[in-house]
């Protein structure tokens, strides 16, 4: 082993934190439209979106902001800032309209929504996870491929401690926006 490849062993990678991406955006060292999400301090690329993806993300967010009125706010494709180092970009969350966005935190969003086509394995584990330690209420995951949304509620730690599953048929409102529903049959055909 030679003497770079053993540094590159020991060596810790810098951990940056929100501020610094958006002051790195500012200079214009990152591009501020790039897909990447803040996670433990690493920049992550995201996926890039099908066809599929896009169309139920925005037929989901069309049907909740026409629901929505002034008591929730919808947000898609936004940085949630869940900490100093963890801000993912979920496909779209709600949190209440009295809370100014710069102020909402994990435990004042009360739904994630991440759509999946190409990334179940990772909206199922990593994602989940992280929601679930910032506190996100209520965590759904829509599986463009089954037609169907897995549903997580009370978290506990790194967990929910409520999970189900929902067929295409079932409407389903998130608990603390109870006004809000969705039932994927509802949407229009994505294939």
């Amino acid at each position: 082993m030679n003497a770079l490849a053993r540094a590159l062993e020991t060596s810790q990678p810098h951990r940056f934190t929100l501020d610094d991406v958006l002051r790195m955006q500012a200079a214009g060292i990152l591009d501020e439209d790039a897909r990447v999400e803040l996670i433990d301090g690493g920049l992550v690329e995201m996926a890039s979106e099908g066809a599929p993806h896009t169309r139920v993300k925005m037929q989901i967010a069309k049907a909740f902001l026409a629901q929505a009125g002034q008591a929730f706010e919808v947000i898609v494709d936004s940085t949630l800032r869940l900490s100093a180092t963890y801000a993912p970009d979920p496909d779209l969350y709600v949190y209440d309209a009295a809370i100014p966005l710069e102020s909402v935190t994990g435990a004042n969003v009360g739904l994630v929504i991440e759509v999946a086509q190409t990334t179940l394995a990772k909206d199922l584990s990593i994602k989940l996870e992280l929601y679930a330690q910032h506190g996100v209420r209520e965590y759904w995951v829509v599986d463009v491929n089954t037609d169907t949304l897995i549903v997580h509620r009370d978290p506990d730690g790194g967990l929910y401690r409520d999970v189900s599953r929902h067929s295409a048929q079932d409407i389903v409102s998130p608990q603390a926006c109870p006004r809000l529903a969705l039932r994927l049959t509802d949407l229009p055909p994505i294939r």
